[in-house]
């Protein structure tokens, strides 16, 4: 299959490129060509000019967009609290019903590769299956279970550790069980009334350590569900692969994660709903004053970890409470930006960071190069919200490639 993509600028998944208009030329998903000027015949290859060429036009395209945290077995548009319970008691296959309900709004958002963040259900791993055996759709990376410490937070999506010498045998099972990554729970929850986060770390250095090489033996990448002073120390001295969360985040831990190159994934979503739509949660003027406090110092600390060279990825821990899959992802970004990163960070953040650091293809806009391609109706260089519209993405191994 041939096609012709015509845009006016475009994102090559490391710096913007304007002044278009550009023909990029495709042939079977791979960029032949990217031609600068108008539809004219004379700036394009032969091949290209014969009849049954596809044309395609939008104002701007960039390498399809990575989701570096979610849960596809929840539904972050459900905000009843009482409904959300409720819904842990749900079948799998309804779970799954979800699951496929939240791939299909990612893909809708120009998300072409997504990382599930774990659940106890066996969903991610099921998703994955999914969508690696259906034409159109995100790849989707799996970790599995997790692994938090007995009795502590995160019973729906961790295996339980007791003893650190049990924590070989558990990732090798993980391992076994086909996880693309490792999960860890190093921390509990924020608590906003006070502002702090719930208990100590559920992994000392030692433990976290002779977990990660564990993971590493097996070849699997790993990430930490982690925020507060104490836990975020642990996970930087013992070079967790990726900090999910990262709330409360010091100017020295960014320069430990910096120079260990260990990535930030900073979920403002799920606290900035919780902020926005306090009725849902039931939180009072003292809580939402410190969820505010909290938002803004993690802004604060995002734009530092970008100019300390921390890598960043976009993560919305999409299916958490009023984090819908897809548009929760926009929100996401749209929250990092209004934070002060600037675009050409974000979209990096959005595109490049995760796939390298995943071991993934790159996917630049560059010829030789097999992207897939997500389009806007604006470039969001010149408005961030141009984001939120979404003229398609082209996915390199799908045989039907345009999702409206």
């Amino acid at each position: 299959m041939r096609d012709i993509i015509e845009v006016q600028s475009y994102f090559d998944g490391e710096r913007e490129v304007t002044k278009g208009p550009w023909l990029i030329c495709r042939e079977a998903g791979q960029i032949v060509t990217i031609a600068h000027g108008s539809a004219g015949q004379n700036v394009i290859p032969p091949v290209f000019r014969q009849e049954g060429v596809a044309r395609k036009s939008a104002v701007f395209a960039s390498p399809g967009l990575v989701e570096a945290h979610a849960h596809f077995f929840l539904d972050g548009g459900m905000l009843d609290t009482a409904a959300r319970a409720d819904y842990l008691k749900s079948s799998a296959e309804q779970m799954l019903t979800t699951a496929r309900q939240n791939l299909a709004a990612s893909l809708s958002a120009g998300i072409s590769l997504i990382r599930d963040a774990g659940d106890r259900y066996g969903i991610n791993h099921q998703i994955r299956a999914y969508a690696a055996a259906t034409d159109g759709n995100p790849r989707v990376r799996s970790p599995g279970l997790g692994l938090r410490r007995k009795g502590r937070y995160g019973s729906f999506m961790a295996y339980e550790v007791e003893h650190d010498n049990d924590i070989a045998p558990i990732v090798a099972q993980i391992a076994r069980e086909g996880a693309n990554d490792c999960k860890i729970l190093l921390t509990g929850i924020i608590d906003f009334a006070s502002g702090t986060v719930k208990g100590p770390p559920q992994f000392d250095i030692p433990a976290l350590s002779s977990l990660i090489a564990a993971a590493h033996e097996h070849g699997l990448a790993t990430f930490a569900h982690c925020s507060g002073t104490s836990g975020l120390e642990v996970a930087a001295a013992a070079g967790v692969g990726s900090v999910e969360h990262g709330f409360f985040m010091t100017d020295d831990v960014l320069s430990m994660m910096a120079e260990k190159q260990i990535a930030w994934v900073p979920t403002f979503a799920p606290v900035h709903f919780q902020w926005s739509q306090p009725q849902w949660c039931g939180w009072d003027q003292t809580a939402r004053d410190s969820m505010r406090r909290i938002l803004d110092d993690h802004a604060r600390m995002l734009v530092k970890g970008h100019e300390k060279g921390v890598p960043i990825m976009v993560g919305s821990d999409a299916g958490s409470h009023g984090v819908p899959h897809g548009i929760g992802f926009i929100d996401e970004m749209l929250l990092m930006a209004k934070g002060g990163l600037p675009m050409n960070a974000l979209l990096t953040a959005a595109t490049a960071t995760p796939r390298q650091l995943w071991g993934e293809p790159a996917q630049r806009l560059q010829p030789g190069e097999s992207p897939d391609i997500a389009l806007f109706g604006d470039s969001p260089f010149t408005d961030p919200a141009a984001l939120r519209h979404s003229a398609g993405l082209l996915l390199a191994s799908a045989q039907s490639e345009t999702v409206p």
